[in-house]
């Protein structure tokens, strides 16, 4: 009876500290145990209490290792506790209207101690904090906020879980003890400690971890491969490149990143193309490949009349000439003040009709006049 009052009484000390510090769900010791992959594990447990001890077969020397590594562990934990400013007159009433000069770095405030970010009141030393670890440290000790410490006879695996290993047990595999080491069932291995055994994946998994027998599980930024393995994954792909790393595209020789993909180089430019393979530019419709083997030059169905051919079926036309507007690719002559009497044939060139002649009255006149 007086053992389950004790019980009781310290239960309700450690649910007060917890709320006291903003804590729930909180892993300190005296947990049940835990089986986590048929494997037996044990809760962080006070010195001195082992009933469980004997569920994984401890010898003598396991029993005065693990007691030793309490008491070394639980000696050199820091005590957790801080210093923290506060007013004075949070503290203490004022003696006669005065409030007495503070320890702290103004005479109105004061030193306290409070527990340290991660810690919480300890429930029997109020002079002490305990860490805090979210998460149940199973087989170990909560060391630190949100770190645990492998008992002895105890190793973490690639899931930062503490599993037993020679002479208590070995996770995935069974532990000889003539030979001192563990025997890995089918589709396991060693580890490189050889502790414990690892699911085993054939040919390894890239950028990734095997979680299970033949199957990885990818790090971030990474996918699966063809053969399963973890490879960079560059979103839409990584054309004419590798993919080096998440998002990161390395381009193959003769190529540069472009917005999406890497593109071909031409070092010399592709006038009115587009280079399609490193040193290799391809004409756009209506042009052709000029002699410069660079530059693309514009293609007309015929020649352009008293013009040059500029586009595809564009004239330019030379100077004194204008575009015809029925034809595009014929240019005709121009004469800016116009020609009556006669036709333009020629720039600012008019040649009088049957009857007319030019106006000789005035030098460079291109007038026709009636013959008389």
């Amino acid at each position: 009876m007086r053992r389950f009052a004790v019980i009781v009484l310290i239960s309700a000390w450690v649910q007060l500290g917890l709320a006291q510090n903003g804590v729930k769900g909180s892993w300190r010791k005296g947990a049940p145990m835990v089986m986590v992959n048929q494997t037996t594990l044990v809760e962080d447990q006070p010195v001195g209490t082992g009933p469980h001890m004997m569920d994984l077969q401890r010898g003598n020397e396991s029993h005065s290792a693990f007691d030793k590594f309490m008491n070394r562990t639980k000696t050199d934990m820091p005590t957790g506790v801080c210093f923290e400013e506060v007013p004075t007159i949070s503290l203490i009433k004022p003696i006669g209207g005065v409030i007495p000069a503070g320890n702290g770095s103004d005479l109105s405030l004061s030193r306290v101690q409070v527990c340290c970010k991660g810690y919480e009141r300890n429930v029997h030393n109020f002079r002490k904090c305990d860490p805090v670890c979210e998460r149940p440290c199973v087989n170990s000790l909560c060391v630190g906020p949100n770190s645990c410490q492998c008992y002895p006879d105890f190793v973490k695996n690639q899931q930062d879980q503490c599993v037993p290993t020679c002479p208590i047990g070995c996770d995935n595999g069974e532990c000889s003890l003539e030979m001192g080491m563990c025997i890995c069932k089918d589709g396991f291995e060693l580890d490189h400690s050889h502790k414990f055994c690892i699911p085993r994946c054939t040919g390894g998994c890239g950028d990734g971890r095997c979680v299970a027998i033949e199957k990885c599980e990818c790090n971030a930024g990474h996918v699966p491969d063809e053969q399963g393995k973890c490879v960079p994954y560059c979103e839409g792909g990584c054309g004419n490149g590798e993919c080096i790393a998440p998002s990161v595209c390395q381009c193959r020789p003769g190529y540069e990143l472009g917005d999406e993909d890497c593109e071909p180089i031409c070092s010399n430019g592709c006038f009115n193309g587009v280079c399609t393979a490193p040193e290799t530019c391809s004409c756009k419709p209506g042009y052709k490949m000029g002699p410069s083997e660079n530059k693309c030059e514009p293609t007309c169905d015929r020649p352009c009349l008293n013009g040059v051919c500029s586009g595809p079926n564009t004239c330019n036309c030379h100077r004194g000439y204008v575009l015809d507007e029925v034809d595009p690719l014929k240019c005709l002559p121009h004469c800016p003040n116009g020609c009556p009497n006669g036709v333009c044939s020629g720039p600012n060139m008019c040649l009088c009709n049957a009857g007319y002649i030019k106006d000789r009255s005035l030098k460079g006149s291109q007038t026709c006049v009636k013959r008389v």
